[in-house]
């Protein structure tokens, strides 16, 4: 049976696996296009780019607070306002392309060095981080909530992305 570390290491390569699968093929122009908002929407419009942005940012977050866990159990961490969320998102459609998958890369391999870590200390994937409002947060809840069902989430966001582009302008 394999540890949680190795199903969380097969889970974060298995979910980046498929984000970069839901991208390949895009077109530049593709990448920054904000496609109609789907009735009834409420959210953000986001264009693949920014969805890119996003998890990025939300990825070195959430290993800002991997380590810090590691370095203090039950460390207090300060909730990120929502507009910073949605600025980095929009930077996105700014950014190169590649810039954006090379940094999601490089993120990665960051996070599952972090995951290694943990995993050889005392509590290992048990630490926490402590948030305001929504209590202690385990390593392990962070990879698994915040890392990997999160950009799981953003597959099928670019998913419908790519669909509505499709059936407004033809294939990406």
């Amino acid at each position: 049976m394999a540890s949680q570390a190795d199903a969380l290491h097969q889970s974060l390569a298995a979910v980046r696996a498929q984000l970069l699968a839901s991208i390949a093929g895009v077109s530049e122009e593709h990448f920054k296009k904000r496609p109609p908002p789907p009735a009834g929407a409420s959210g953000p419009n986001w264009c693949i780019a920014e969805v890119l942005a996003h998890l990025l940012q939300q990825e070195r977050l959430r290993a800002s607070r991997i380590a810090l866990a590691m370095q203090q159990d039950g460390a207090k961490i300060t909730p990120s306002p929502d507009e910073e969320h949605f600025d980095a998102a929009r930077a996105g459609r700014g950014a190169p392309v590649p810039q954006l998958i090379h940094g999601l890369l490089a993120s990665r391999r960051e996070v599952k060095r972090l995951l290694d870590e943990a995993a050889a200390l005392e509590g290992g994937l048990k630490r926490t981080t402590l948030h305001p409002q929504l209590g202690p947060q385990t390593i392990a809840w962070i990879l698994e909530a915040k890392i990997i069902d999160h950009e799981a989430e953003h597959i099928a966001q670019i998913e419908a992305i790519k669909a509505a582009l499709e059936a407004q302008q033809g294939p990406t």
